[in-house]
């Protein structure tokens, strides 16, 4: 009868159709979809899927791979012991539509996108991470669509406020060659970068191919932050002579505006440089009609010649019409379109293929960026169900992951054998994997602290203030006068000469100094030499931003903000700056930007202040000395112990996150999951281990009120906690006579033990 039945089901959900209409997507018939084409390729190759996992396994798995964490307890124990057949499928709506999966989600994206907080120029990108950051995040939040996704990034332009996409460009900044590299790995799973240099060694891709695909966004440039045309002119332009190297525009000859003796037009240039410094990094403008791209000198194939211009084309491997730029059109707007089209099979398979090895451990086709016109998935049937699903939900990844969620395939117990480089895995379960870097950091958290997924407010005061900051100075600059621009310049390059007539003078001391052997005149010497930066600095916000500050204030002040600045909110915070500043004091922008920061940062205070009160009645904190333990550990979980995804990007070497193998972000998905010896080192001596010991944490105090109870209430709570189950008798057997003394640090012993074992790194 059991064996009728799973027939009737599998032909019931073979007969199903391939497509599905997004608006009544039926999930259950989906899942069902997908399981019968998984066991028809089991059956095929006589192979037999694996039994349903139990809740305990269920649960633990479910909230790794959608919220990036294990469990809480409550949430462990409140999921055991519902009745309700529906409860696996309200779990995953639930988490799903969580910030938990935001969290973890910007993990994955980060990952493939080599987000970096120092992603190009030191801490001068910094604003551009947070900017490109929260636009992930906020992509996320809002479910939108990959398709959508994929465009925006791809035809990012203009300031990093006002844009986050842009990050995507400034991430290789100025390097568009090696950009389109990735772009094709990320979105078209090809890799094409040994192209760059000359045609494929191992596949059909030509070195014209990749400069022909390359000039779609090729003119995708990252500017200096002048963008004001008029300004831009009253320095650069004007001139009629071509420079040295035979261009106009950028690398031109300075304009021959008034300027005072001994003021050269390379100390202009000099100057612009330094004014401009503040907000490198943060613009990227498309330059299409006026940024051809050719050929390199060196070129050596025989269908064209060294350095010829080209013209954007799609190889016919990608698309049969080639010519997808068509007369008058943006290459950059036409590449999107044709990129994120449902017409595009290679962009629907990738994620497809993505997302299902997110949930089940390994692709349908492996590496799931290499793919070739030879490649075949292992599964061709469900690989084709799995792309339409993907279109007729029009690109939304949360109805697509809850289809495979939902299937019987994915909560199958884990298949607990190695798959072989080459091996072709047919999914009698989703393989046994080792958690990531940061689902373990975020296990760690969630053991920690309460709400461990909420976004770390320190964090996002930290991204608002560095995205303010060049946003108030970018406008500043932007809202000069041609003139005014012209006379600040030569304000600042008068500086710069006095600054390095100063800076000679002390070398000239060091040296006499050196010679005299007078250590305080060598040490006097190299403080005004490594102090030129900071003048230099301080006299551009002096002469050139006090002064865009200045004009917003006298605006401000005559009620015409709003008609210059048509960002409500930006001229909203002006105002209030403006007003706020003291009378008969100077009060510049730096000084204005400091208001806010601290404005920012006091709330902050004063709710860190609220909660440290509420919860010294809540633990019943009474002593000094325990407050001063409290404030501690407070502190700590608000800067330290936060999400991954709220974290540095990647975390500093030697950062727990680091050391368990989180990507550099150097290439796409640089992850590794090896365990090591300083793995094992940290975790038998790093700090992580005795902070979650301190009596204010999670564990630590549901410890605490299981040991009422008794050992084995301990000893099951920390196996709830960390493993979603109960210890088994052997288990029990085994520990108990650890856990059979009231005493904190046996407690702590039971901890170390379960959260040293396999089974806690491993998602089962």
């Amino acid at each position: 009868m059991k064996k009728a039945s799973s027939l009737s089901i599998l032909l019931l959900a073979l007969a199903l159709p391939a497509s599905i209409s997004a608006a009544s997507i039926d999930l259950k018939a989906t899942a069902a979809k997908i399981d019968a084409l998984v066991d028809a390729q089991l059956a095929k190759e006589k192979n037999t899927p694996n039994k349903q996992a139990s809740d305990e396994v269920f649960v633990r798995r479910v909230y790794l791979d959608v919220v990036g964490r294990i469990p809480t307890l409550k949430e462990t124990t409140e999921f055991l012991a519902d009745n309700a057949p529906d409860k696996r499928a309200k779990l995953i709506d639930a988490l799903i539509a969580s910030e938990g999966y935001v969290q973890n989600f910007y993990n994955y994206w980060a990952d493939i996108l080599r987000l970096k907080t120092q992603m190009v120029g030191g801490g001068q990108s910094l604003p551009a991470f947070y900017a490109y950051s929260r636009w992930l995040k906020d992509s996320l939040r809002e479910n939108k669509p990959y398709d959508q996704f994929v465009r925006e990034v791809v035809t990012a332009d203009g300031k990093t406020y006002e844009n986050g996409a842009v990050g995507f460009y400034i991430r290789d900044y100025n390097m568009p060659l090696d950009n389109m590299a990735v772009t094709t790995q990320v979105f078209l799973g090809t890799s094409m970068v040994c192209a760059q240099c000359h045609d494929h060694p191992f596949d059909k891709w030509t070195q014209m191919d990749y400069y022909q695909m390359a000039a779609h966004t090729y003119g995708m440039t990252g500017s200096n932050g002048l963008t004001n045309p008029l300004l831009a002119d009253a320095i650069y332009g004007g001139g009629t002579k071509a420079s040295k190297k035979g261009k106009k525009g950028y690398g031109a000859p300075i304009s021959k505006f008034d300027m005072p003796e001994g003021v050269e037009r390379r100390d202009i240039s000099r100057a612009m440089t330094e004014i401009l410094r503040p907000l490198r990094y943060n613009t990227v403008l498309d330059s299409s009609d006026r940024k051809p791209l050719r050929l390199p000198g060196d070129y050596q194939y025989s269908d064209a010649k060294p350095k010829q211009l080209i013209t954007p084309f799609i190889p016919a491997s990608f698309s049969k019409d080639g010519n997808i730029t068509k007369e008058g059109a943006n290459p950059v707007d036409a590449y999107a379109k044709w990129m994120a089209s449902k017409d595009n099979p290679r962009f629907t398979t990738v994620i497809a293929n993505r997302l299902w090895r997110k949930l089940m451990g390994h692709g349908l086709i492996e590496p799931v960026d290499e793919i070739t016109d030879s490649t075949v998935p292992s599964n061709p049937a469900l690989m084709t169900f799995l792309e339409e699903t993907m279109k007729s939900v029009d690109y939304d990844m949360k109805a697509y992951l809850s289809a495979i969620l939902n299937s019987a395939a994915y909560q199958r117990e884990a298949y607990t054998k190695d798959v072989q480089l080459g091996e072709v895995y047919h999914f009698p379960g989703p393989l046994l994997r080792r958690m990531s870097s940061e689902q373990i950091w975020d296990s760690m958290v969630a053991l920690y602290k309460p709400g461990a997924d909420q976004p770390s407010i320190e964090t996002k005061v930290a991204a608002e203030v560095s995205i303010r900051r060049i946003e108030w100075l970018d406008r500043a600059l932007n809202s000069l006068e041609p003139k005014e621009l012209q006379a600040y310049t030569v304000k600042v390059a008068l500086k710069q000469k006095e600054l390095t007539a100063e800076v000679r003078a002390a070398q000239e001391k060091m040296e006499a100094a050196s010679k005299s052997k007078d250590e305080n005149a060598i040490r006097e010497a190299k403080s005004a030499i490594q102090s030129q930066r900071k003048r230099i600095d301080a006299a551009v916000d002096a002469i050139v931003y006090d002064a865009g500050f200045e004009r917003f204030a006298q605006l401000a002040k005559a009620d015409k903000l709003g008609d210059f600045i048509q960002d409500a909110d930006f001229a909203k915070e002006v105002a209030a700056a403006v007003k706020a500043r003291p009378e008969g004091k100077e009060f510049g922008m730096e000084d204005a930007l400091d208001m806010l920061a601290r404005q920012r940062r006091s709330k902050l205070s004063a709710v860190a202040k609220e909660r440290l009160k509420a919860d010294a009645a809540k633990y019943d904190v009474k002593t000094s000395k325990d407050r001063a333990e409290l404030a501690a550990w407070e502190k700590y979980r608000d800067t330290y112990m936060i999400r991954a995804a709220d974290l540095r990007s990647p975390a500093p070497n030697g950062h727990f996150l680091r050391e368990f193998g989180q990507s550099d972000r150097e290439l796409v998905e640089n992850a590794n999951d090896e365990a090591s010896v300083s793995q094992a080192l940290m975790l038998l001596n790093g700090r992580v281990f005795s902070n979650l010991m301190s009596r204010f944490t999670v564990i630590a105090r549901a410890m605490e009120k299981a040991r009422k109870s008794g050992p084995e209430s301990v000893i099951n709570t920390v196996y709830l906690s960390l493993l979603s189950r109960k210890a088994t008798p052997a288990e029990m057997e085994l520990l108990k006579p650890v856990a059979d003394n009231a005493d904190a640090t046996d407690r702590g012993d039971v901890l170390w033990t379960v959260l040293n074992t396999r089974q806690f790194f491993f998602i089962q």
